[in-house]
């Protein structure tokens, strides 16, 4: 087995346990060879443009695995974009990763995503925005993260937290925080 597989397999394992914890946010999760299909409910996002902007709770998230994977970075997609400098408005794409590394997992790519749809997370460098739009924060649900879950290689450095939905500590792990250094 390659390590693309054993790490995707790693992958599903760690959004199973997730889902199995959070069954009302992660309301269905769906395996494809090169994708996890997610349908994530109490999930608060701008949706639309203007004054047809509007907030949606509901969303269907598409996680794609390149060929390279974990050397290069999953890739999230919006199946209906949301208003997000960081969401292309055509095709649903997230620029998740600022400065991805390979222990970063699933969980990461679902805890960055939710905070970008609350608002609570966007990165103003000019080459990741692609598109024009500001919104106000939303407040976002907490999710549980499984012991399961806990990161591949936990980092010690210096932190900033990547968003403030996580407001019971028994729920924050590792991936709440970005490293700065």
């Amino acid at each position: 087995m390659s390590l693309r597989n054993r790490r995707m397999e790693t992958e599903w394992l760690f959004l199973e346990a997730l889902a199995d914890a959070n069954r009302t946010t992660l309301a269905s999760i769906i395996r494809s060879s090169d994708e996890f299909r997610i349908l994530m409910r109490q999930s608060p996002a701008w949706v639309g443009k203007g004054s047809e902007r509007q907030i949606k709770t509901e969303h269907t998230l598409r996680f794609v695995f390149p060929r390279y994977y974990p050397t290069l970075p999953l890739e999230g997609y919006f199946v209906r974009p949301i208003s997000h400098i960081n969401v292309d408005p055509v095709s649903g794409f997230i620029c998740l990763w600022k400065n991805y590394q390979p222990t970063q997992t699933i969980v990461d790519a679902i805890l960055i995503t939710r905070a970008m749809m609350a608002w609570k997370a966007a990165n103003w460098d000019p080459e990741h925005r692609i598109q024009q739009a500001e919104c106000s924060e939303l407040p976002m649900p907490s999710l549980t993260i499984p012991t399961s879950c806990l990161p591949l290689q936990t980092w010690q450095k210096s932190r900033r937290r990547l968003s403030s939905d996580l407001d019971n500590p028994t729920n924050e792990s590792d991936f709440a925080f970005l490293d700065t250094e």
